[in-house]
């Protein structure tokens, strides 16, 4: 593709609000001040990072964005956050608006001298986390956590109540057909009692999986996965910790009816508050608990990934 990922589906779909997946890095000098660049279409400040294009992983956006804006090559370290909430919504001084479904991370600098992109930037500078100058909202809640971070990634906990009955990914199709997109999502592990975790096996192809699902306009990842398990497995949960973020090409699919799509899936460690174990029958085949540690069924490769990771995690976010 030839042109951006978002640009190509500007030109389908025109200004509407869209789902966009995108990293941004938190780089520090030797003195711990965090590098910010001046943005040319709003004119204040924000951290370096940018959209996701299709065939990338998220720390590969993250590496080529910080190369693109502010000329440093960085190797990304851990993931501060993940930033979904619809009430972070942005339009730009041309009309487009997006919905950001962005990750920070915390990069180290492994090559590359400071140097401005003029197209896109006014101005690069050093900043202490105690005197920053104004920023995008996002920009802001951003550094307020980096500020906290403490080893476990920060993500929205807000409830938005979306209107789910327009089916944000059907409206897409309209315009662009089957082609590939990125499909950004969300799913939960739940514990019983012994210690295993909750699995679906899906109707569509038969294998097992994590509960979860797409994410919907005006939906955060929270609500997402709140919504999902309601649906699927009759549970009400909370997401309580981000175990990783899942973003990898060798994760795409083409769903029976021809559709394309290469995944973002954000995974949460979940708490059961209420409800009770029921199957959607429609989407789902039959429901299991199983010990990570044992031989798990056939699984979807993303979320066998999510299981293997599952059983080491201790806080720190994973990125595939």
């Amino acid at each position: 593709m030839s042109k951006s990922y978002l640009g190509w589906l500007r030109e389908h779909i025109g200004h509407p609000k869209v789902i966009m997946t995108g990293a941004s890095a938190v780089i520090r000098d030797e003195r711990g001040r965090v590098l910010l660049h001046k943005r040319r279409d709003f004119g204040v400040w924000s951290l370096p990072g940018g959209g996701q294009e299709l065939g990338e992983r998220i720390d590969e956006t993250v590496r080529r964005e910080t190369r693109e804006e502010v000329g440093l090559i960085v190797e990304p370290k851990r993931i501060t956050g993940i930033y979904t909430s619809p009430r972070a919504d942005i339009t730009f001084p041309n009309g487009d608006q997006i919905q950001p479904y962005g990750t920070l991370f915390e990069c180290e600098i492994v090559g590359g001298a400071v140097k401005i992109q003029e197209a896109e930037v006014l101005a690069i500078d050093w900043f202490d986390l105690d005197h920053l100058p104004p920023a995008t909202p996002l920009a802001t809640r951003m550094l307020r956590d980096v500020r906290n971070f403490r080893g476990e990634a920060f993500f929205d906990r807000d409830v938005n109540h979306a209107d789910t009955s327009f089916n944000y990914y059907k409206w897409l199709r309209q315009y662009i057909g089957h082609a590939k997109i990125i499909l950004p999502g969300a799913a939960g592990m739940v514990r019983d009692a012994q210690g295993r975790v909750l699995l679906q096996r899906r109707r569509d192809n038969g294998l097992w999986c994590f509960p979860g699902g797409l994410v919907e306009l005006g939906e955060s990842a929270s609500d997402a996965i709140r919504r999902e398990f309601c649906e699927e497995v009759g549970l009400q949960i909370e997401p309580r910790r981000l175990v990783g973020v899942y973003t990898s090409p060798d994760f795409d699919r083409c769903y029976p009816n021809g559709d394309q799509s290469q995944l973002f899936a954000s995974f949460f460690e979940c708490e059961v508050i209420g409800g009770a174990l029921k199957m959607q029958e429609e989407e789902v085949l039959e429901l299991g608990w199983f010990d990570l540690n044992d031989d798990l069924p056939p699984m979807i490769p993303c979320c066998a990934a999510k299981a293997r990771d599952a059983r080491v995690f201790t806080g720190a976010a994973f990125w595939r």
